[in-house]
């Protein structure tokens, strides 16, 4: 057979995920597998038309299609991302539609399942039968184990292939979505109370995207910064090459670092306005996003009040939702809320505008911060856990930036908290003493947050203040 792999490295063969098709190669010799470099020559495919014919011609003569690609800021790399528009651009359905497709990553396993996600959707979108995602760590393929693992996973896609599988649609189509969001001329002001706010988006004319940043500009009185993300003059995408990990200084030398240090940085409140397309932002978004990577793997948004304005149906893109969320909570922001077109109803939008301004005043305010949840906690100590245990070498400003802000806290430096629950397994190991423990444990468990509630400082300072 005849398995196209479609490369979203910029790399190109340098690619550490094409390692892995190769050894698939290797152990498949009586297939064979054309590459298209999506994230190589995208620029070319975008200029020259016959560099995307010969792509899709791969694409239409092959008998399956892997998506082989890197994770890049949760999600594939922009160049990837920019060939997927282009495919719904240029109507190119008909190359894709109706073959088999898997999904071939390597990365730390930060977000790798919403990379995943995007993929199959987006394969299900272009009309084929997506038959299985494998997410490698890099480091993987050194591993005999999982050289085994590997070599199962492409065997079953092989299988699905030759034996026509049945495989069910996961993901329901997007619905197409009109403007229809015409802002109110009221004159409600939101008082940003000194606080800096800046909004960034890339809105057409006449969209709703558009529509949404005039109207959030005039909720703060024109005090807000509204700035198009293209005028960051970025001169291609990331290029996965680290040579910002030793002092968070960018190969490129373009403007994108000087927007960033000129809107971003200085943002007490950043607002963010995207279109969707495909199943995330648009492909300028995604670049945008992983070109801020110079940043290293540090709360680079930390301290701020973030909000989205999106147009599209985000309703239907759980996965998409996630990402922005993480996007801002893994970089030490305050998730303030998403507002989107969705509604229809220009005066419910203008309410849930009013609200996001208001509330975003407020909690810069207030210091508020939302607890963060499982996958803030989670991501910020895979990269811990990552950047010491082989990376710091490299990442020698993530590495300088972890000790001094206490990253490194396995298993943990409260000694006597540790002594304590040695000590106190010890005593669990009296039969006598274990029996009553189990039978009082609801009691035992509550009993110091009881205690917390009935003697907390906080409680009566709150409640003088509100008198």
């Amino acid at each position: 057979m005849k398995i196209c792999i479609i490369s979203g490295s910029p790399k190109g063969e340098e690619s550490i995920t094409l390692q892995y098709v190769r050894f698939i190669e290797q152990a498949f010799p009586e297939h064979t597998f054309p590459v298209v470099h999506a994230g190589r020559d995208i620029k070319k495919m975008e200029q020259q038309r016959e560099a995307w014919d010969e792509a899709l011609a791969k694409v239409h003569d092959s008998d399956g299609v892997v998506f082989a690609t890197p994770v890049y800021f949760m999600l594939v790399p922009g160049q990837l991302k920019r060939f997927i528009e282009m495919a719904f651009e240029r109507d190119a359905r008909s190359a894709f539609s109706q073959k088999y497709s898997a999904a071939l990553t390597t990365s730390i396993h930060y977000f790798d399942h919403t990379a995943h996600s995007y993929l199959h959707g987006i394969s299900e979108d272009l009309g084929m039968h997506h038959a299985g995602s494998y997410s490698a760590h890099m480091e993987d393929l050194k591993s005999e184990v999982e050289q085994k693992r590997l070599l199962l996973f492409f065997s079953d896609f092989l299988d699905a292939i030759s034996e026509k599988r049945a495989i069910t649609r996961e993901f329901l189509p997007l619905p197409k979505v009109s403007p229809t969001y015409y802002p109110s001329t009221q004159s409600t002001v939101v008082d940003t109370n000194g606080r800096r706010v800046v909004i960034l988006h890339d809105a057409k004319p006449g969209s709703d995207q558009e529509a949404m940043v005039r109207r959030m500009a005039a909720l703060f009185g024109g005090k807000a910064t509204v700035a198009d993300i293209g005028d960051s003059l970025m001169k291609g995408g990331c290029l996965g090459c680290c040579r910002c990990a030793f002092d968070n200084t960018c190969v490129y030398q373009d403007g994108f670092r000087d927007f960033w240090e000129r809107y971003v940085v200085p943002a007490d409140i950043l607002i963010m306005g995207g279109t969707i397309q495909d199943r995330y932002l648009s492909a300028t978004w995604k670049q945008w996003n992983d070109r801020s990577f110079f940043n290293g793997h540090v709360p680079a948004l930390k301290g701020k009040q973030v909000g989205y304005l999106v147009e599209g149906p985000l309703a239907h893109l759980p996965n998409l939702r996630e990402v922005l969320a993480s996007r801002a909570v893994i970089g030490g922001a305050n998730l303030v809320g998403i507002v989107t077109s969705e509604p229809g109803n220009p005066g419910e939008i203008d309410a849930a505008l009013a609200a996001l301004a208001e509330r975003s005043v407020r909690f810069a305010d207030k210091g508020y911060f939302a607890p963060v949840m499982f996958s803030a906690i989670a991501g910020r100590k895979l990269f811990r856990d990552e950047i010491w245990a082989h990376m710091r070498a490299i990442f020698q400003a993530d590495d300088r930036y972890y000790r001094s802000h206490g990253y490194y806290d396995f298993p943990t430096k409260n000694y006597l908290q540790r002594i304590g629950t040695r000590a106190f397994s010890l005593f669990l190991a009296i039969p006598g003493v274990r029996k009553k423990v189990e039978k009082d444990m609801g009691s035992y468990m509550v009993r110091p947050i009881r205690e917390t509630v009935q003697k907390s400082r906080v409680i009566k300072e709150w409640r003088a203040r509100q008198e």
